[in-house]
This record gives C-alpha cells, sequence and structure tokens, in this order.
C-alpha cells in the first residue's frame, strides 16, 4: 500500500453503521485518520442489508463524512459480513506426494486456494481460515521443507446465507458506486483486535453481544474451532421494554440508564425516573438476558470444548456493556468472564475509539486490509494535435477555346427564376409532406 494512501473499513451493524479511515505503516501498526457513525434505523436487520435503497443512501453519507474530515476521495472500502446464519464448518484438503520432494509454500498455497472454491449447497463460502496440517497422518505445526506421501489440510470454513453477499453488492457497489475491497467476518476480524495469543491458545469464547445477533465464537491451540450465531441481540430487549408502555427511543435510554442483571438488579444508582418501574424493568431485561445466555451456553457444549476453555469468556459488542452482565455470565456458565478491549500494539492513537465496543469490528477489519482504497483521479486526456491537411498540387487542365457561335445561348432571367421557384416548391411539399408523415408515425 503507498505511503500517501489509506485503508477504509466499514462494519454494518443492526443499531449502526460505523466507518473508519487510517493509515497503515510498514510495520503494520494503524494510525486513525477519521471515523463516523450512523444509525442505521430498519435499513439492518440481523446485521444483513435489508432495505438497499435506505442503505446505499446511508452509505454514501458515511463516505461523504469521512472525505470531509480527510480531504480525501474514497475509491473502496473493505466491508464486514455478519448475520445469524454465519457458521464455521470443518472442510479437508488433501494432496498425494512421492514421499522425497520437501513441502512448499506454493503446495500449501494451491490447497488453500482449492479450499476456497469449496461451496456448500445454499451457502457463500466467506473465508478460509489457517489449517493444522497433517503430515501422513501426524500433526505438523510446520510442514515447509518436510516429506510426506499425503499431506492433509484441516480448514475451517466461515459459511452463511448468499443474500449476505448480494445485498452488500447491491448497495455499495450498484447503488453507493463505491467499490468493495474484501469481505471480511466481523467477528473473525475483533477477535483479531481484542484476543490475546495466550487466550487463543489457552482455549477461550469470544460473544459478540450485538444489536441484533449475538456471535459465539471458539477458539483452542491458537485457532478458530467454532463459530455459531443466536438471532437475539440488544435490540430484542429493547422490544421488551417497549412491551411495558415505552417508545422506542425511551425503551433504549432505559434500558442503558437502568438495565442491570444479577442479584443486585434491583439496587438503584442514582436517582431513577418516577416513569420506570426499576424491578418490573430488569425482570423484562434478565428474562430476555436468561435465554440469550442460556443459548450460548448450549453452543458452547455442542461445539465440544465446554470443558477446554482454561482462559474463560470474553465479551465484546455494544450489548455486553449492561451493567452486571459479567458476573452474572460467569455464574451462568461457571467459567471466567471478562470484556475486550482493542490492543493498543496495533493502533497507536484514538484511544477513545478502542474503549468503545461500537468501534471494534470495524477497526478489526482494518488489521486485513491491504489494498490502497484512495481513489484515483483520472489524468485528463490530452487534445491530438491538429495536423493540417496535405495540399494536393493542383493540375493544369488544357482546354481548346470554343467557337463563339458553339457557346450554348445564356437563359433569361426570367425563366431561369420561373424554374428555381417551381422546384422549390416541389421539394417544399415532398418535405412538408415527410415531416407530417413522420410527425403523424411518432
Amino acid at each position: 500500500m503507498e505511503q500517501a494512501g489509506f485503508i477504509v473499513g466499514i462494519d454494518l451493524g443492526t443499531s449502526k453503521i460505523v466507518g473508519v479511515l487510517g493509515r497503515k505503516n510498514e510495520q503494520g501498526v494503524i494510525s486513525i485518520l477519521a471515523s463516523e457513525s450512523i444509525p442505521s434505523d430498519s435499513c439492518v436487520k440481523y446485521g444483513v442489508i435489508y432495505n438497499i435503497d435506505e442503505a446505499a443512501g446511508k452509505i454514501k453519507k458515511l463516505i461523504s463524512l469521512l472525505e470531509n474530515k480527510t480531504g480525501k476521495k474514497i475509491g473502496k472500502v473493505y466491508v464486514s459480513v455478519a448475520g445469524k446464519s454465519l457458521r464455521a464448518i470443518e472442510h479437508n484438503e488433501t494432496k498425494l506426494s512421492d514421499g522425497t520432494t520437501p513441502i512448499t509454500f506454493a503446495i500449501l498455497d494451491s490447497m488453500e486456494q482449492q479450499a476456497k472454491l469449496n461451496k456448500p449447497d445454499f451457502f457463500t463460502n466467506y473465508s478460509v481460515l489457517a489449517p493444522e496440517y497433517y503430515l501422513d497422518g501426524k500433526l505438523e505445526e510446520d510442514p515447509i521443507e518436510k516429506t510426506a506421501s499425503t499431506i492433509e489440510g484441516r480448514y475451517r470454513l466461515v459459511i452463511g446465507r448468499p443474500n449476505i453477499k448480494n445485498n452488500l453488492v447491491k448497495s455499495i457497489t450498484d447503488k453507493a458506486q463505491i467499490e468493495i475491497a474484501g469481505y471480511l467476518v466481523g467477528p473473525v476480524a475483533a477477535g483479531a483486535l481484542v484476543l490475546d495469543e495466550a487466550d487463543r491458545q489457552a482455549g477461550c469464547a469470544l460473544i459478540d453481544f450485538g444489536a441484533g445477533t449475538t456471535t459465539l465464537s471458539i477458539y483452542k491451540g491458537g485457532l478458530l474451532r467454532f463459530m455459531s450465531a443466536i438471532p437475539f441481540g440488544g435490540r430484542t430487549i429493547t422490544k421488551d421494554v417497549q412491551a411495558l408502555g415505552f417508545v422506542h427511543e425511551s425503551a433504549e435510554t432505559y434500558k442503558i440508564r437502568y438495565g442491570k442483571v444479577g442479584k443486585d438488579k434491583n439496587k438503584a444508582e442514582g436517582s431513577v425516573s418516577p416513569d420506570v418501574d426499576l424491578r418490573e424493568l430488569n425482570k423484562v431485561i434478565q428474562l430476555r438476558q436468561d435465554e440469550i445466555i442460556l443459548n450460548v451456553i448450549n453452543q458452547i457444549k455442542l461445539s465440544g470444548y465446554g470443558d477446554q476453555l482454561n482462559a474463560g469468556i470474553v465479551m465484546i459488542g455494544g450489548a455486553s456493556q449492561m451493567n452486571g452482565l459479567v458476573d452474572y455470565l460467569s455464574e451462568k456458565a461457571q467459567l471466567p468472564a471478562k470484556r475486550g478491549v482493542a490492543k493498543r500494539v496495533y493502533i497507536n492513537n484514538a484511544a477513545e475509539l478502542l474503549q468503545n465496543p461500537l468501534y471494534t469490528q470495524a477497526l478489526g477489519l482494518l488489521l486485513f486490509a491491504n489494498e490502497n482504497c484512495e481513489r484515483k483521479e483520472e489524468a485528463p486526456k490530452a487534445t491530438p494535435a491538429y495536423i493540417p491537411p496535405t495540399p494536393i498540387a493542383e493540375a493544369k487542365i488544357e482546354t481548346e477555346p470554343v467557337e463563339e457561335e458553339e457557346q450554348p445561348k445564356k437563359k433569361s432571367k426570367k425563366q431561369k427564376d420561373g424554374k428555381q421557384t417551381t422546384l422549390f416548391g416541389f421539394f417544399e411539399k415532398i418535405q412538408n409532406f415527410g415531416g407530417t408523415m413522420f410527425n403523424d408515425e411518432e
């Protein structure tokens, strides 16, 4: 990437559409140059675009805000892939060898490219994650320069419904006229930004509490082992609060200000609005939060890694900020829990964004971005120089003199004018007739 250029990531969430623009140096450290967010309203549901035109208009506005802050033109963006249909599946690629030829990067790359071509029925393959390699049936962390008769790569494919990508293309590329530089799985990008390598090795459950969905990603031995999305999130809780008789804006405000789960949920911290029955409010909130947590715990058990999560649970996402949730989740799951924070080693400024869970996925996208996203203005085409035509030499034509008596007599002016008038009148009639004919036909 050119030093003069920049990279752009856009996360289309159920509650907010977030954009960040930054510059990455040769060491991979990112400096944030601009950031913006606008409400998604109803154009994004469960992390997937539902209203193409409305989403395109919001993306155009977001791009314009970023451009105004930097004075640069954006030509392409990296976008997050999310949604309740996302999940990780196992996929194996096997290659036979002669047992004497050393394994090269080219061989492993060809296996990965083959894995990317795998398309499960009714799903799109959105990401191929780092595999484990087995040489003649034995796990090998570094197969390069080793020899084997059989090379097996065990991959994790992140798959989801095709409409996730189709709607991104329709909104961003077709309507907003912005090129998509790459599709990156949002929870994977967020995990790269917030998880320590020690947590990934020891085993941890990364839980992204979003507005539309709650996504579980399980890591062990440094690799993603399991992913599943639950179709409930912070917006679901807000709708439950609305059922108490509040409009959406008030329900969201009261949920954030007074919402609490756990044994101390009915202890008020400060004054409470007279419109709110704190006991009833938190009863509704905890009922829905219990449903989300029980689904998460069930998915952890189904993953087969429930007893291998030595690093416990790491929470991210806007809905993870609810008071009491860390302790309550830890109690219910019988695992240590903590909130994830973006690592400063990757981003050297914008401390307020690193602390804001709204920006976690968008910032994570920048870690994988490597194309310059600046729009290159085309240089005006040069007007070709005028080349005068080559003069043609006039040929001299010898004519014999015509004797006077053989020259035709000149017609009188009256005869000449009369013939011209007659011809003009004839062509005028033809033109009028043609004009009338074509007008009628139209």
